[in-house]
């Protein structure tokens, strides 16, 4: 049974998964729970963007809130680890085919991109643009990611990382709420544009 949430409950429990207020983001979730007689993992899926398909994990590993993230997973993991419904939520893609973990290896968010591969996160997964989660870390420059994944994520994902590169497919963390101090220079123009393309920017928080 989906709980009946309106915009504005869904806004606020994204606003503080983005923002990383753990103590907010549970007293809305337990509030909600209450009043619709829901469970977590119910409320969870329900609260999800309905124009770009982001939920509360997307905006979480977006921003790098590892802890956010592992408490909910921890949630999801009910009755057991890596149910089939666990793990459809872990991996469930937004209009553009991003999953949380593209969004947490694309930003290096490393803490981040650990707690979902252990949960139970498919690194094989492709978004629109045909890039599983480790090349858009590659894409981005976030070697940390890039090498611990390869080295702990198993079989199949160099040939992800060894694909071709095309323009405006890469994004910054300045968009996805994180500091950055690139020069605006052509390219982080190009970037800009392959970032409405990806639907990206759905994930600007406060850093």
């Amino acid at each position: 049974m989906a709980p009946k949430l309106t915009e504005d409950e869904i806004n606020d429990l994204l606003y503080y998964a983005r923002t990383g207020d753990k103590e907010e983001f549970d007293i809305l979730k337990n509030e909600l729970c209450k009043r619709g007689n829901v469970s977590v993992v119910e409320l969870v899926r329900a609260a999800r963007d309905e124009q770009s398909g982001n939920g509360v994990l997307h905006m979480a590993a977006a921003n790098g809130h590892h802890a956010l993230l592992a408490e909910l997973c921890k949630a999801l993991s009910v009755p057991s680890p890596q149910n089939p419904t666990m793990l459809s939520i872990l991996n469930s893609q937004n209009s553009a085919g991003n999953t949380a973990l593209h969004w947490a290896a694309l930003n290096g968010h490393l803490e981040s991109v650990k707690v979902l591969l252990e949960q139970g996160s498919d690194p094989t997964i492709t978004n629109q643009r045909g890039h599983d989660a480790v090349y858009e870390a590659e894409l981005n420059d976030k070697k940390e990611v890039v090498e611990w994944v390869l080295k702990e994520g198993g079989e199949g994902l160099e040939e992800g990382v060894s694909g071709e590169t095309g323009e405006g497919e890469a994004e910054t963390d300045e968009e996805m709420g994180e500091d950055d101090n690139t020069a605006e220079d052509e390219q982080s123009k190009k970037i800009a544009e392959g970032m409405k393309q990806m639907g990206l920017e759905e994930g600007k928080g406060k850093s």
